[in-house]
């Protein structure tokens, strides 16, 4: 870090890092090295670098986020998407190489389970993207599973739906069951 920038450290801590945070007027500048996306609060813009050449070169990109996630706000990740299919010549065109998971009820990375909220490990979006890359199956759902607090049994499945989609309820069957939901438009 150069010398200058840490002069510039505050003296406030990461709760999961526990490491010094700068000040976020010094890091602007590093933005664009730092993030692939980044949010300008005085425009309201996403901006991202140009990532024609990975969907050129058949890259898949597999976002996630939960709803409930405190730390890093989920809008941001919601208007990084929509900007990427703005760019990308409509939402139909950027589901071919990038696909948005929002998942109700998860926070940041699934810490705070006691509650109604599911776990980072109660969705599996690696194998997903492996049978997208691997077999060119692109998933419209991801499966979420809400186990009890000691992990062992499973309260409820749930389908996560392709963005901007949601899971719906069909009106009847079982609530915990995801037969009885299905992705549809909000």
């Amino acid at each position: 870090m150069p010398a200058a920038l840490l002069d510039e450290v505050v003296a406030a801590f990461s709760p999961l890092c526990a490491r010094p945070i700068p000040k976020a007027s010094r890091l602007a500048p590093q933005a664009q090295v730092y993030n692939a996306a980044t949010f300008n609060p005085e425009t309201g813009q996403t901006r991202f670098g140009d990532i024609s050449a990975f969907r050129q070169a058949g890259g898949k990109l597999l976002l996630y986020h939960g709803w409930g996630d405190p730390l890093v706000t989920p809008q941001l990740t919601v208007e990084f998407y929509e900007a990427l299919a703005k760019r990308s010549g409509g939402l139909g065109a950027t589901q071919g190489f990038a696909r948005l998971f929002m998942v109700p009820g998860m926070d940041h990375c699934g810490i705070g389970t006691d509650g109604p909220g599911i776990s980072d490990t109660g969705i599996d979006p690696l194998t997903a993207l492996e049978q997208w890359v691997e077999e060119g199956n692109a998933p419209s759902e991801l499966l979420a599973t809400k186990t009890a607090a000691n992990g062992g049994q499973t309260l409820w499945r749930r389908p996560v739906c392709a963005y901007p989609k949601v899971a719906q309820y069909n009106g009847s069957g079982d609530g915990f069951d995801p037969a009885s939901f299905a992705c549809a438009e909000p």
